[in-house]
């Protein structure tokens, strides 16, 4: 929890040691209702005669300055998965105020237009929703806790908040998913408010109400703190100053596995022994099959691939042979490969030729190749 607080200089050293996202803040300017008194005092002679001195005391409230900032810490758009859950985003929110506040936080999708690092956002992330780093390990784990605001930020304190969403444009089944290079944008904004309660003692809170400012026209009083906000603009988010909140805004881009699957069949030899072997009863065919991922891709994992031999063929035993070089126009050679095994990739009983390749990145390629006899 990257959370700044005046009150960091009594813990021990043992605590930082455990704790090192807590470091300590200054508070920023003078806390509001805080009493400011200035005196004059007036020294002054009659017929060179010392007489008593006067004074006069003037004293008024320090006003309640609001101004927030949240920041996203990512440094470009997020890497995800199509169908990816929890993905994460990062932010922060500093309380630049002179006082102690909570702050509301909202998550939400961003609809078109310029995505925060580059690009366009171009389709909306399902499951949106916030938590707060409060188990004091960076980065987002499933014990930080959701929350709706933020409770009890002291003037100068920061706090790390974590927008999560799920990859997907629609539940289905089947899902749909976005397509490689996709971005998704969201914004997390934090309001300036108050009665937030806290969620287990953490600045993780629920509840509470955005503040209002005291009108502009309405003249300072001298004994009453007043509100002024002070917080910046954020365009891309829509934003205005002087409204009691900031936003920020991060990317989520979606990087898929693009795979293509080709097959391709040739005769191998023929009962008659013909020199170019023709596809008649008792003839060997002899399948290849190419898995490719295209440049640019993610990687692919635990990619299956199965293929039912037709009820008018007959597998050929130990014919499997995996990742031979692909030799056009038809043809999966043995260079570079290995055999397969009946037990490994041939399933007798539903005459299904199969193997699962651990992964295929970007620009590889796996091919598998085997027999059968036209019956």
């Amino acid at each position: 929890m990257m959370l700044r607080s005046k009150w960091l200089a009594a813990v021990s050293g043992i605590s930082l040691a455990v704790a090192p996202s807590v470091v300590q803040a200054a508070p920023v300017g003078t806390a509001a209702g805080s009493d400011i008194t200035n005196t004059v005092q007036v020294d002054y002679k009659v017929g060179g005669v010392s007489q008593t001195q006067v004074s006069a005391t003037d004293t008024f409230k320090v006003d309640r300055k609001v101004n927030v900032t949240v920041a996203t810490t990512d440094a470009s758009a997020v890497s995800v998965s199509p169908g990816q859950t929890d993905a994460v985003t990062t932010f922060t929110v500093t309380n630049n105020s002179n006082a102690t506040l909570d702050f509301l936080l909202a998550a939400t999708n961003q609809s078109g237009g310029s995505a925060q690092f580059s690009g366009s956002d171009s389709f909306d992330g399902a499951n949106v929703r916030v938590y707060v780093e409060t188990n004091g390990t960076p980065g987002w784990q499933t014990d930080d806790t959701q929350a709706g605001a933020l409770a009890g930020i002291a003037s100068g304190d920061t706090a790390t908040v974590y927008v999560l969403a799920d990859m997907v444009l629609s539940a289905g089944p089947p899902a749909a998913l976005p397509t490689n290079g996709s971005i998704a944008t969201v914004v997390l904004t934090a309001t300036a408010a108050s009665g937030a309660s806290q969620i287990g003692g953490t600045v993780a809170g629920s509840g509470g109400s955005a503040i209002s400012q005291t009108p502009p026209g309405t003249a300072n009083g001298q004994t009453t703190m007043e509100t002024v906000f002070a917080d910046a603009a954020y365009a891309p988010s829509g934003d205005t100053a002087y409204n009691g909140q900031h936003a920020a805004r991060s990317d989520y881009q979606v990087a898929g596995a693009l795979l293509s699957v080709n097959k391709y069949s040739r005769v191998v030899s023929d009962p008659v022994g013909s020199t170019n072997p023709r596809s008649i009863p008792g003839a060997v065919v002899e399948y290849c099959i190419v898995v490719s991922n295209a440049s640019g891709a993610a990687t692919a994992a635990d990619v299956a691939l199965s293929d039912v031999v037709p009820t008018e063929m007959t597998f050929v035993s130990g014919s499997v042979y995996l990742d031979g070089a692909f030799s056009a126009p038809d043809t999966c050679t043995s260079s570079g490969g290995s055999a397969g095994s009946d037990a490994a990739n041939y399933n007798a009983g539903t005459t299904t030729v199969s193997n699962t390749f651990a992964s295929i990145a970007a620009t590889e390629t796996r091919t598998l190749r085997f027999q059968a006899t036209i019956n």
